[in-house]
């Protein structure tokens, strides 16, 4: 620096005070143009979430103001950063074009001083958008996905309509068309659907791939019931084809009526629909999630049958086997008898084994056989149990009467005397697992390894869930602390081109500004994705640096604006 140039720089003025009054009126234009902004983009987004939901009829138009109501608070989160951008560039373009920046500088005022309230708003703004997305927009979330799922007649008469099956508990429900129409009077039923050609199938259990029973029916009725587990279906099919599989039955009544099905009850709160204290939460107690209780059924089951044949194991060299019925007094007791493979043979030296069944610890029946089967089954929401099948039981008394009496092929819902197995499902996942892992996948036809095939497989697919519970988690966290960073250099690199480039049009401005913004947004959500996916680090860098794209064209910015 020359004598001349340090002369003149000694002679401008300083600035000591703190302009508060200057300061205020820049905030207060910075804040009006941004909530106008924000305004104006958070309704045209909030409409655009809700006609996606209106396609595909979950909602109807009674309740679509409503929807867009609760839509507006979630968007906030999308067009705060645009509309702080917006704010800056038109304000700070302003104040740079009418020489009023000139003019601030000629004061004594520096760069940063001149650019301090476009940063205190930026702090508070950043403040207000990380409480928004922490605490406040996972309620409003919530609250959507309620008013979207809560109507079942709708959710029906749209999925009919988009030629979708419906799935209720364990029915699932197809037909061509559905209209609704008012319930008879007295029926108790909120709603009445009607439809036509009508296929259902009931499984086995919730969530299962197994079928009980199939049914198809020309019409059918389904009534909307409110009840204080949610809304419940009541479907009546009329002249119905029923078929069971398992039974290789078939027949056609007037009216078949499926056991009733919860059409609504709640959804799974996932990361996010909680707030980060939720978050924190569910990832300490990953079993809070349904996708890992569903992973660890299969897991649990292999592990109650393991036990079960454990307990045989112990019986079987004494020659007796014995067994209870939970709940009742009845029992059956298997004398004589040898055990291979879940194969029941008579022990040596016997030509056949001697089946006795107890009511009250006193036989009622007997029988006899040469060979039986037992076998371990599991049920989705049931603890494993036995399952005795004797057909060829021959000589079978009733011993009250003393007349011959029928022994039944199959007994069910069996349980070794004696042997208490653990409920696997009511322990915790991590538990299931470190006693999974005791039983490595065997080979051969035994019950062990009958039981313990695909074990490894399941435990595999748990571990993944529980992963899976905590990679979501965190990068719900880090992409709301990402969001919340964001609006910050947004706004900073907004005011900081509207002054370096006053001689141009603001809206050339806003677009500069604009593109790294959009860039951040994408690098965030495809960091969050690859953060759900289990890439951590790699993910985290992505979402990072979205805002380190934004922060170097911030300070490229402001060390052009010094310079000039």
């Amino acid at each position: 620096m020359d004598a001349a140039t340090q002369s003149a720089e000694e002679r401008r003025p300083r600035l000591t005070g703190t302009p508060w009054t200057l300061w205020t009126y820049v905030i207060w234009e910075l804040l009006r143009v941004f909530a106008v902004t924000a305004g104006v983009i958070v309704t045209v987004i909030a409409f655009g979430a809700a006609a996606k939901p209106l396609a595909d009829n979950s909602i109807g138009a009674e309740v679509v103001l409503k929807y867009v109501t609760l839509a507006m608070v979630p968007m906030l989160q999308f067009a705060m950063p645009f509309a702080a951008g917006f704010a800056a560039t038109l304000v700070m373009h302003r104040f740079a074009s009418d020489n009023e920046v000139v003019a601030m500088s000629a004061c004594g005022m520096s760069h940063r001083r001149i650019m301090a309230p476009v940063a205190i708003l930026g702090g508070g703004l950043c403040i207000v958008m990380f409480v928004l997305v922490a605490f406040v927009i996972p309620n409003f979330w919530t609250r959507m996905k309620e008013l979207a799922t809560s109507d079942a007649t709708q959710v029906l008469v749209a999925a009919v309509g988009r030629g979708e099956a419906v799935t209720a508990d364990r029915l699932m429900i197809y037909a061509d068309s559905a209209r609704e129409v008012d319930p008879p009077a007295g029926s108790g039923a909120r709603r009445r659907l009607l439809l036509s050609g009508v296929a259902a199938i009931e499984l086995t259990a919730a969530g299962s791939s197994s079928v009980a029973t199939e049914f198809t029916a020309e019409d059918a009725a389904v009534d909307i019931h409110d009840t204080p587990r949610g809304m419940v279906a009541k479907v009546a099919l009329m002249n119905a084809t029923v078929i069971r599989p398992g039974e290789g039955a078939l027949v056609t009544v007037p009216v078949a009526e499926p056991e009733a099905a919860s059409v609504y009850s709640g959804f799974e709160k996932g990361p996010k629909f909680l707030t980060i204290p939720g978050i924190l939460e569910l990832r300490r107690d990953v079993d809070r999630s349904l996708n890992v209780q569903q992973a660890k059924r299969p897991v649990a089951s292999a592990l109650g049958e393991l036990d079960l044949w454990r307990c045989i194991e112990r019986m079987a060299p004494s020659g007796t086997l014995a067994f209870t019925e939970p709940g009742t007094a009845r029992g059956v007791r298997i004398e004589g008898v040898a055990v291979s493979a879940g194969q029941l043979s008579p022990a040596p030296g016997r030509d056949g084994f001697r089946l006795v069944e107890t009511a009250d610890g006193r036989p009622v029946r007997t029988a006899t056989a040469r060979a039986a089967t037992l076998r371990a089954v599991s049920e989705a929401g049931f603890e494993p149990r036995f399952a005795l099948a004797a057909p060829a039981a021959t000589a079978a008394k009733d011993l009250a009467s003393g007349l011959p009496g029928r022994w039944s092929p199959r007994l069910d819902d069996l349980l070794p005397e004696g042997c208490a197995p653990t409920d696997w499902m009511r322990a915790p996942s991590a538990e299931v697992l470190e006693a999974s892992r005791a039983f490595p996948e065997a080979d051969g036809a035994g019950p062990f390894a009958q039981a313990s095939r695909g074990l490894s497989r399941a435990r595999a697919l748990l571990e993944l869930n529980r992963a899976d519970v905590v990679w979501e988690s965190d990068s719900h966290i880090a992409n709301r602390f990402a969001q919340s960073v964001s609006i910050v250099l947004v706004l900073l690199l907004g005011g900081c081109l509207a002054v370096a480039m006053r001689q141009a049009m603001p809206l050339t401005v806003y677009i500069l500004a604009f593109l790294p913004a959009v860039a951040n947004i994408f690098m965030v959500s495809g960091g969050q994705l690859m953060m759900s996916d289990g890439l951590t680090l790699a993910g985290s860098a992505v979402m990072w640096g979205g805002n380190a794209v934004l922060l170097a064209a911030v300070l490229a910015t402001w060390a052009r604006l010094r310079r000039n």
